[in-house]
């Protein structure tokens, strides 16, 4: 009763500069349209409100706590519904790469018996991080050019 979804991208920028753009909540609704608003403080313990918008499904809005933080390495948050139905964790990884290069990933982790019924939902959410992925790496690599 789990799923996993890991979507990454090799983004030609450095880590410091993926994360400048990740973590500018305030401008991800000019280029991500997956995740288009992202409300709250990026510290560990705190709740955000998320919108998410899977492609061919209706806007979701989700309140996660975070539960990690680590400058130009990874954000974890995550949250539950009824603590044994369903849990999810989102993971942003930034990785180095060769010749100051850095691989982006995003992993969720969906556990409980609630998964067995969200097949059609994962796969439109897998869809969502492939498009998010290519649209921070395009704003990374034409920010990083001006």
């Amino acid at each position: 009763m789990h799923r996993i979804i890991d979507a990454s991208i090799d983004v030609d920028a450095t880590p410091e500069e993926v994360w400048q753009v990740l973590v500018d909540f305030n401008a991800w609704e000019s280029w991500n349209d997956f995740i288009p608003a992202v409300e709250g403080n990026l510290k560990v313990g705190e709740r955000l409100r998320i919108n998410v918008v899977p492609p061919g499904m209706k806007p979701l809005t989700f309140t996660p706590e975070v539960y990690v933080v680590h400058p130009a390495e990874a954000i974890v948050w995550g949250g539950s519904f009824l603590k044994v139905m369903y849990r999810g964790d989102h993971t942003f990884l930034l990785e180095p790469l060769p010749d100051g290069k850095t691989r982006f990933r995003q992993i969720e982790r969906f556990v409980g018996p609630m998964v067995l019924f969200m097949g059609g939902m994962i796969k439109k959410t897998e869809v969502g991080y492939h498009q998010m992925n290519r649209a921070l790496k395009e704003r990374v690599e034409n920010r990083s050019g001006e």
